[in-house]
């Protein structure tokens, strides 16, 4: 049994098709597709391994800690768990409640360099991350597909309303993605996409609000359900939107995908008033100004990140535009690798 053992995974950029992956969303519209990409703002998760019984989990990131005497002790502290630690604790539960001798013994460290209520998939990315150094820590040997699955079901459990999946693929599998949803689950196609060329064009930056994407999901998701044609309507633009974007990234036709990005951005709009803000709207409007094609927000909105796409040669101008109004540009680069696991 390794003494130490640590995950990496990537977060990710929605180009187009965000909301899409929410259960039911996609069974009610034809030929449903994500588009995204992975980055290197990578999510990390450590377990070494300890000696007194104990096990200590320990937020970077959040600035959080706790530690419980046992494995028993930890499950019944999930019910006064605080919402910054709740989701690696109810990980750390179901893998550690099954462990053994000296597995049952730990210290859990996560750190995410994706700010918290970035939309980049930060949560879910550190899932995947300590999913997977658990399921080596403590021998499980769960497949991809079913760590996928068993993250999203426990994160269902930390945010109370259905979630998407589109966040746990790129830190699975690492590259330019087309996710299409189908009645037998999800295929993914990686896509050749140039990720040098592609961050000539693009510009990613954080507003400095925090959002909580569960506001934005759920409120997309019921006047869906309801029935509110317009939402409805909207889905179906953004689907197209979608299909555009892959198309124009397959075929390397940047200004055309950053018209797609742009007719998806104006699409979302009309799913939910709680999508965008005055500030965003400034933002992406100063940026178009200064030489971009189009912006939206990452994620479901509201805050958080926002994609800036530029035209050939505007890149600096449009980041300047950012920074002009108070957004921080975020260094990252897209990477092809998914997550990663070592063991020392």
């Amino acid at each position: 049994m390794p003494e130490r053992v640590e995950a990496r995974a990537p977060t990710r950029i929605d180009f187009a098709g965000g909301t899409v992956d929410l259960w039911p969303l996609f069974l009610l519209h034809d030929d449903p597709l994500t588009v995204n990409a992975a980055v290197d703002l990578y999510a990390r998760a450590a377990i070494e391994t300890t000696r007194d019984g104990s096990i200590e989990l320990v937020s970077i990131d959040r600035d959080r800690k706790a530690r419980f005497g046992s494995a028993a002790e930890l499950r019944a502290g999930l019910k006064q768990a605080p919402a910054e630690l709740e989701f690696p604790m109810r990980l750390a539960s179901h893998f550690l409640g099954q462990a053994q001798g000296r597995a049952a013994s730990c210290r859990i460290t996560t750190d995410c360099r994706a700010p918290a209520g970035s939309g980049l998939g930060g949560s879910s990315t550190l899932g995947i991350a300590l999913a997977t150094a658990l399921d080596r820590h403590t021998s499980r040997g769960l497949g991809a597909e079913a760590l996928l699955h068993l993250t999203r079901s426990i994160e269902t459990q930390v945010l109370r309303i259905p979630t998407g999946e589109q966040d746990y693929h790129p830190a699975q599998h690492g590259g330019t993605l087309a996710l299409h949803y189908t009645v037998e689950g999800t295929r993914v196609e990686r896509l050749a996409v140039d990720g040098a060329a592609l961050k000539r064009r693009t510009v990613l930056v954080f507003t400095g609000v925090s959002r909580a994407s569960g506001i934005s999901n759920w409120d997309m998701l019921k006047r869906h359900l309801d029935g509110d044609t317009e939402v409805r309507r909207a889905l179906d633009r953004i689907i197209d939107a979608t299909h555009a974007m892959r198309r124009a990234l397959l075929a390397s036709d940047w200004d055309a995908a950053g018209k797609a990005l742009g007719l998806e951005w104006e699409a979302r709009k009309r799913m939910s008033p709680t999508v965008t803000n005055e500030a965003i709207d400034r933002l992406i409007e100063g940026a178009r100004s200064a030489g971009a094609i189009a912006g939206k927000v990452c994620g479901a909105g509201g805050g958080g990140c926002v994609l800036l796409w530029a035209r050939d040669g505007m890149l600096e101008k449009v980041a300047r535009s950012a920074l002009d109004q108070g957004a921080a540009v975020l260094d990252c680069r897209f990477v092809s690798e998914g997550v990663t696991v070592s063991e020392s």
